[in-house]
C-alpha cells in the first residue's frame, strides 16, 4: 500500500513539474548553482593536489626522512659544546645502518661543494653534488647513457662523475660527454654517465620546467668531495635521507635515530629531521581552507535558492488551494498533503542537483583546461555537493508543505 501511494505521489509530483516547467526551473536554479559551486571548488582543489602529488612522485616520492645539519645556534651565542661539534658525518650514517632494516628501503648521502668546473668548451662556477648510497633512485634520476656510480666508486673516492642533461649540453655541446674529462677545481674526473632529462610542467600558468635545476646536476662520489675537493678528514655530510614507505613506521624510526645521533653530537641537537610526507600533508591541509571557502559559497547559493524556493512554493500554494481542498474533501488527510508537497520538492531538488553536478563538471573542466592542469574529481566531492542540495531542499520545503497540510478543507473549497 505504502509503495503504491509513494508511486502515486511521485507521478503527481512529476506531472506538476512538467505542467509548471518555468516555475520549477526557477525553484531549482539555486540548487543547480550551489551544487555546481561546491563540486567545482572541490574538483579544482583536488586537481591541484593531484598535480602536486604527481610532481613529488617524479621527484622521487614522499616517503622520505631527511637529516640535515642545523645552524650552529638559532639565536644568541652557541654553547661551547655545540660549537665544538663536527656536524653531520659519515659516522652518523654508519651507526644508523642497522636501524629497522625491514622498514628502510633506501639511504642516500649528500655533500655539496661550490667549485670551478672546466671542460674544453666551457668554464663555469657550479655547485657539485657529492652523492652516495641510493641517491639517484630516491631523487627520481635515471641514467640515459653510460653507467651510474657504484659502491666501489664511493668507497674509493673514484674520480668519476655523472652529468644531468643540461650540464652535459653546457660543458660538451657536441654531445661527446660520455668518457670525456671534466676538471672540478684541480681534480680531473671522467664522465661515466649522462642522466635522463627530467621534465615536468605544472600548469599553463607556470610553464617552466620544474626540473630545470635538477638537469644541471654534476654528481660525483660523496667521498671524492670530502677527501679530495675539501680535504675533510671528518667525512662530513650535508644530508642523509632515509626512504621509509610505511607511514606508521616513521615515528619509531625517528625516535631511535635521535637516540643514536644525539650521543654522536655530544647530546646537542645540531641536526634537524624533516619528514617529507608530514610536511606535504601540512601543505595539503592548507587546501582544506579553500575547500571550506567553496563549501561556504555553495551554501550561500543554496541558501539564496532555498529562500526563493520558499517564496515560489508559497505563491504556488495559493494557486493550488482549491485542489488541496478537493483532495481533503475526498478524504486525503493532512499528512498525505504534507508528503505530496515534500515529494514534489525533493524530486525537484534531486533533478536540480543532478543538473548542478553536470554543470559543476563542465565548470571544473573549463577552469582546469584554462589553467592547464589535468582534471581530477573525487567521488566524495560529488557526494558532498549532492548531499548539501538534498539537505537544503528538504529543509526549505518543510514550511510550505506544513502550511498546505494545515489548510481547512471548507476554507480551501471556498477560496477565490
Amino acid at each position: 500500500m505504502s509503495r503504491r501511494l509513494f508511486r502515486e505521489r511521485m507521478n503527481e509530483a512529476w506531472l506538476e513539474i512538467r505542467e509548471n516547467l518555468g516555475r520549477a526551473s526557477l525553484q531549482s536554479l539555486g540548487i543547480m548553482l550551489g551544487v555546481a559551486s561546491v563540486l567545482g571548488g572541490f574538483s579544482i582543489t583536488d586537481s591541484f593536489k593531484k598535480r602536486s602529488e604527481q610532481l613529488y612522485v617524479k621527484m622521487g616520492g614522499l616517503d622520505k626522512l631527511n637529516v640535515q645539519t642545523s645552524p650552529v645556534a638559532t639565536e644568541g651565542s652557541p654553547t661551547a659544546m655545540r660549537a665544538a661539534n663536527l656536524g653531520l658525518r659519515q659516522q652518523d650514517r654508519e651507526d644508523s645502518a642497522e636501524l629497522k632494516p625491514g622498514e628502510v628501503q633506501g639511504v642516500s648521502m649528500v655533500r655539496s661543494v661550490r667549485a670551478r668546473v672546466r671542460s674544453a668548451q666551457a668554464d663555469q662556477e657550479r655547485q657539485v653534488l657529492g652523492i652516495g648510497g641510493d641517491h639517484l633512485a630516491m631523487e627520481g634520476y635515471s641514467v640515459a647513457q653510460g653507467r651510474s656510480l657504484s659502491t666501489q666508486d664511493v668507497e674509493s673516492a673514484a674520480p668519476v662523475a655523472l652529468l644531468g642533461s643540461s650540464a652535459a649540453t653546457d660543458f660538451f655541446p657536441n654531445g661527446d660527454a660520455l668518457g670525456s674529462i671534466l676538471r672540478i677545481g684541480n681534480t680531473p674526473v671522467q664522465i661515466v654517465g649522462v642522466l635522463e632529462e627530467r621534465y615536468f610542467v605544472f600548469s599553463k600558468e607556470n610553464p617552466r620546467n620544474q626540473f630545470w635545476r635538477r638537469n644541471r646536476i654534476i654528481a660525483v662520489p660523496s667521498s671524492l668531495v670530502q677527501r679530495r675537493l675539501q680535504g675533510d678528514v671528518h667525512s662530513r655530510l650535508d644530508r642523509i635521507t632515509y626512504r621509509i614507505p610505511r607511514i606508521d613506521a616513521m615515528p619509531d624510526f625517528i625516535s631511535e635515530l635521535k637516540s643514536i645521533l644525539k650521543p654522536n653530537h655530544r647530546m646537542e641537537e645540531d641536526f634537524r629531521l624533516d619528514d617529507v610526507q608530514s610536511r606535504i600533508r601540512k601543505r595539503n591541509n592548507n587546501g582544506e581552507a579553500y575547500n571550506l571557502i567553496f563549501v561556504l559559497s555553495g551554501v550561500l547559493a543554496l541558501l539564496g535558492g532555498g529562500l526563493v524556493n520558499v517564496n515560489i512554493q508559497l505563491a504556488s500554494l495559493k494557486e493550488r488551494v482549491k485542489e488541496i481542498g478537493v483532495r481533503m474533501a475526498l478524504g486525503a488527510p493532512g499528512n498525505e498533503i504534507f508528503k505530496s508537497f515534500m515529494t514534489e520538492a525533493l524530486l525537484l531538488t534531486s533533478l536540480g542537483g543532478l543538473v548542478g553536478l553536470g554543470a559543476g563538471v563542465i565548470f571544473s573542466w573549463a577552469i582546469t583546461t584554462i589553467l592547464g592542469v589535468p582534471l581530477a574529481m573525487a567521488f566524495s566531492s560529488f557526494m558532498w555537493a549532492y548531499l548539501l542540495a538534498v539537505v537544503f531542499g528538504f529543509a526549505f520545503a518543510l514550511y510550505p508543505a506544513w502550511r498546505a497540510s494545515k489548510l481547512s478543507p471548507m476554507e480551501a473549497l471556498h477560496y477565490e
